[in-house]
């Protein structure tokens, strides 16, 4: 069974991979049976400790999927068309939403309070989206700076995995990712950044923002996680920030842009935190308020899961 090329919940409609495929992959590197192949079942058992009958069934499901094949000594192993390693952290990350979906949607729809989903795995949701930013890192920088090419600066908010950044130093820019303490721990901790003079700046950019000036501040994937009453907070740090000149850059979905932003509203939704695929009307609106002028334009990214760039000065 061939997988598709795009492993992620954010796959257009039609392409996106087989659910079972998903939860079962998720499930057998969480237990860590990848990681004790090849062998029987009876020396995964001894090798994970895990249900004698339950690994039976998973290690048949995985088989018929394709993921793992038997060798004439009963032994298992990956298959050919397994998903690659650096794949993982793309279907786990998938798998929770998966599973949010299922637990989420229907008592969101009655209004009830929904059970708190599974704390999120630092360094996986690091690798996961770190995946997904490094395909499309370089075009998204190539748009900012067509649009700012005198940017010698920049502020990379809610950077995460610093992928943006080290593209736009890559460029010449010098640049500042801030993020939450555990995001930055982990970057911390990874030192790729740091070594490429990407300087860390952790905190709630709600709350504070570095000093700058900053000839850029970069949004991407992050003001579709909250409500207007936040993104208008942190358009208001930036106005500070950021010189005559400047700019700011939002990455983002946009409501009624395409059909896959209707999808991603949904994961917006279940993830419980306020966040929508906000309207490009609703932008403009916090952007002017906080005192930037919005482009006329809305460059939309081919190729980029429906995301938008919204640009403003």
């Amino acid at each position: 069974m061939a997988l598709p090329t795009d492993l992620t919940f954010l796959a257009p409609p039609g392409e996106t991979a087989d659910w079972r495929l998903i939860l079962l992959c998720d499930a057998a590197a969480s237990t860590g049976i990848f990681e004790k192949l090849p062998g029987t079942a009876e020396e995964l058992v001894a090798r994970t400790g895990l249900d004698p009958e339950s690994l039976r069934v998973v290690l048949d499901a995985l088989v018929a999927l394709g993921v793992l094949e038997r060798g004439d000594g009963g032994a298992f192993r990956l298959a050919a068309g397994a998903p690659e390693p650096a794949a993982m952290p793309r279907i786990r990350h998938h798998a929770r939403a998966l599973k949010r979906w299922a637990n989420t949607i229907e008592p969101r729809l009655r209004g009830e309070a929904t059970a708190a989903g599974a704390a999120v795995d630092p360094e996986m949701f690091h690798d996961a989206l770190a995946a997904n930013a490094r395909a499309v890192a370089p075009e998204v920088v190539d748009v900012c700076l067509q649009r700012f090419p005198e940017a010698s600066s920049v502020l990379d908010l809610g950077g995460l995995h610093g992928e943006y950044s080290l593209e736009f130093t890559r460029r010449g820019l010098t640049a500042t990712m801030q993020d939450q303490p555990a995001m930055i721990d982990v970057a911390r901790r990874r030192g790729r950044l740091e070594a490429a003079g990407v300087e860390l700046f952790e905190g709630s950019f709600f709350e504070t923002v570095p000093d700058g000036p900053f000839d850029l501040a970069f949004c991407s994937g992050i003001t579709h996680t909250f409500d207007g009453e936040h993104n208008g907070m942190l358009f208001r740090n930036l106005r500070r920030i950021v010189p005559a000149g400047g700019g700011v850059a939002v990455v983002t979905f946009l409501r009624g842009r395409s059909p896959m932003t209707s999808l991603f509203a949904v994961q917006m939704l279940v993830n419980d935190n306020g966040g929508d695929t906000h309207t490009e009307a609703e932008y403009r609106e916090w952007l002017s308020e906080a005192g930037f002028a919005v482009d006329d334009t809305i460059l939309d990214l081919p190729g980029q899961g429906a995301r938008s760039v919204l640009f403003a000065t």
